[in-house]
């Protein structure tokens, strides 16, 4: 089957279909519980006088944020083609956000097929960048919630009893997913013996050659491991994309007039946000808005109408704003909806 072909499976439909609804679903729940309760009329006032200067500043911070993570993946897409352009990088991931503010997780997809046009490179490949961005990311929120006791003295456990066993749970996740896809990366002998040797005795011919060589094209997207030289920049870009990120809360603080919770205030709101952009809701629409008010509001006794202001016009800039610079590379680059999202899903799944 080629993966230009069109997505013909029923069941691949289907199952997509009760993931978007499943999403829905979480995205309604999680609004409800972020706005439940709210005094309307005063948080419209609030957020009609927020000090929007102090906004775009927030979203500068993000779009800055964006280059250096486009930056990063040049140096992840590296060993599959050198001399990407940093054009194209930003492009492919400003695509990918608008996807995701679309369609929860649609971004992953539509990234790799973006890049993959404009380069003439495999998305399997390009796939796998993306799902090595994913570990990397995780495991800076992992260190990020390491420390947030040297950063925050407060009742962190008893305001959010689960961030102990939901931090250990993405460590050994990560770490145990990590360990197996670098494995069969260097030593592919045995994912041919162990996973796609199988998978010849189920499939017909065809079908099991397209699945060989997307396996093997998805663990390129691994072999920047071989190019120690480029650890050190991955490494910092992390770093540099992380700090935007809390800066980007930093800065908007004061927005609302909560300069006074500081930098450290800002880790605490980052990490404890981070898990709500994590939950696949289009764009984190109300899982940012619950996990951010709530961090707040908990943590800091930040007033919950001045906490759910600052969450709702924080979301809704970089919403917006994300989305329009997305769709102009949309545009631009001349990317279908149905070959972003339909095809290369289903060559990657």
């Amino acid at each position: 089957m080629s993966s230009d072909s069109p997505v013909s499976r029923p069941g691949l439909r289907r199952g997509r279909s009760l993931r978007y609804i499943l999403s829905g679903l979480l995205t309604v729940l999680f609004l409800w519980v972020a706005f439940r309760g709210t005094d309307f009329p005063r948080l419209l006032d609030l957020m009609q006088h927020a000090n929007y200067w102090w906004i775009l500043a927030m979203f500068v911070c993000l779009m800055v944020s964006h280059v250096v993570r486009a930056w990063r993946w040049r140096y992840l897409l590296e060993p599959i083609k050198q001399g990407i352009g940093m054009r194209n990088l930003f492009a492919g991931v400003m695509i990918g956000y608008l996807f995701n503010n679309i369609l929860p997780r649609a971004g992953e997809i539509a990234r790799p097929y973006a890049i993959g046009k404009s380069e003439s490179i495999s998305r399997s490949s390009a796939f796998g960048t993306i799902v090595v961005e994913r570990i990397i990311d995780t495991f800076s929120f992992l260190v990020l919630a390491a420390i947030l006791p040297l950063v925050y003295n407060g009742p962190l456990l008893e305001a959010f009893p689960w961030l102990q066993d939901a931090g250990l749970i993405i460590s050994v996740g990560t770490t145990a997913g990590l360990a197996v896809l670098v494995v069969l990366m260097v030593r592919r002998d045995w994912a041919d013996r162990l996973l796609l040797k199988p998978l010849r005795m189920i499939f017909p011919r065809q079908l099991s050659s397209r699945i060989d060589s997307v396996f093997h094209a998805f663990l390129d997207g691994f072999l920047f491991l071989k190019i120690p030289a480029n650890f050190i920049a991955i490494a910092v870009s992390s770093v540099i994309v992380w700090f935007l990120y809390i800066l980007m809360i930093y800065v908007a603080f004061f927005a609302f007039d909560l300069g006074n919770l500081g930098f450290r205030g800002a880790v605490v709101v980052q990490t404890i946000s981070s898990i709500g952009v994590a939950i696949p809701t289009p764009g984190s629409t109300g899982s940012y808005h619950a996990f951010t008010s709530q961090s707040l509001s908990r943590l800091f006794k930040v007033d919950p109408e001045v906490a759910l202001g600052y969450a709702t016009v924080t979301h809704a800039v970089s919403f917006i704003g994300v989305s329009l610079v997305g769709l102009y590379y949309y545009v631009r680059d001349q990317i279908t909806v149905a070959d972003a999202v339909g095809k290369t899903e289903e060559a990657a799944t």
